[in-house]
């Protein structure tokens, strides 16, 4: 069978006001003379609608196909699954992978503090909660489309070498997050594992290269329980290795690399970092990069994201770490590697230079 020795991973662009969102498109084989053999296309977020459409157009013009072997949906946020039902209406799939909270009756409801709450009653108020997700269970009933809920350890495998790994979450952290979450009805928790957060006055500091001016937090757990849901995906094809993040945070994070560690899963030779949410500074931490690293990074974006998505602390701690970053910001960001050429539309994108200024709470 013939060796995968290709790869192109497409960041298209989503949101044109300050709402971001992820949408992603990629495709590996055997790249020979101008020709694609046995190429596999995957789907990673679809965004909103208009950038679902032009997932569907990616696909059909770009990767010349009307199929697609698996879509994936890192967790179901509106930015990050509608486009998903246009792209399961319009092109053929093979698989999704997506978690359905509805289905997990069995295993919370000892822990659900209203009695009156049935398994009825939980699965339609957890389908509303998560309608988006929802929407593509229906899609795929209607089109006969497997649904694959994958955790931690599950992987897709081509000539008995994994393409792509789940690193996160696990099922007990994927449990607790549903608890913790105020979508789900009352739980009876003795902890919470997230944080929330508000917004508070800035100061406007100066950084440069040096460690000691970074404001990067240590490790900052703010993130929602929706956001830490997200599925944190590696992708190795002939050596090349991308990190998929979705908007999980810190605990999401640090769950994947106590997973990668104990299967000796290298994350500091990455060649690609997926940014988390939009470059959010409360999703990446000082304790997160000692363990992740790469020679790029890519943040989805809109146009009119910053200062938030994305935030410059984040894009100057990467820099300073060696990380190249690069934004979508209205454009197609794209990363190719092997005997695949860069195609004739693609410009070179220019990296988001460092910042002397940041703003910092007070």
């Amino acid at each position: 069978m013939t060796e995968n020795n290709s790869i192109e991973i497409d960041f298209l662009p989503v949101g044109e006001g300050s709402r971001c969102g992820d949408a992603i498109a990629l495709r590996f084989g055997f790249y020979e003379d101008k020709i694609w053999k046995n190429q596999k296309i995957f789907i990673i977020d679809g965004g909103n609608s208009d950038s679902g459409d032009e997932l569907v157009k990616h696909v059909k013009n770009v990767y010349k196909s009307d199929k697609v072997d698996r879509v994936i949906l890192t967790h179901p946020d509106a930015d990050h699954a509608s486009g998903l039902r246009n792209v399961i209406e319009e092109l053929q799939v093979g698989k999704i992978w997506m978690h359905r909270p509805w289905k997990y009756w069995d295993d919370l409801k000892n822990s659900i503090i209203d009695g009156r709450i049935t398994k009825n009653s939980f699965t339609e108020r957890m389908r509303e909660a998560y309608q988006y997700a929802h929407d593509i269970e229906e899609l795929a009933i209607q089109k006969n489309i497997e649904i694959f809920h994958p955790h931690q350890g599950d992987y897709y495998q081509e000539n008995d070498k994994a393409i792509l790994t789940i690193l996160g979450p696990d099922k007990d952290f994927y449990l607790k997050l549903i608890q913790a979450s105020q979508k789900t009805p009352e739980m009876d928790l003795t902890e919470s594992i997230t944080k929330s957060y508000t917004a508070t006055k800035k100061r406007t500091v100066l950084e440069d290269m040096s460690f000691d001016t970074e404001n990067l937090s240590e490790n900052d757990e703010t993130t929602s329980s929706e956001n830490n849901m997200s599925l944190v995906l590696l992708l190795t094809v002939a050596d090349y290795k991308i990190l998929f993040t979705g908007d999980v945070g810190t605990e999401g994070l640090f769950n994947a690399i106590t997973y990668a560690n104990s299967r000796s899963i290298n994350l500091r030779d990455l060649n690609v970092l997926d940014i988390p949410h939009h470059g959010s500074r409360h999703n990446l931490s000082k304790g997160i990069l000692k363990y992740i690293n790469a020679s790029s990074a890519a943040i989805s974006c809109s146009k009119k994201g910053e200062p938030s998505h994305p935030s410059n602390i984040v894009t100057n701690s990467l820099l300073r770490r060696g990380i190249v970053p690069y934004c979508t910001k209205g454009c197609l960001l794209n990363f190719h590697y092997g005997t695949v050429p860069l195609r004739d539309d693609l410009v070179l994108a220019n990296p988001i230079p460092f910042s002397s200024y940041v703003e910092i709470p007070i």
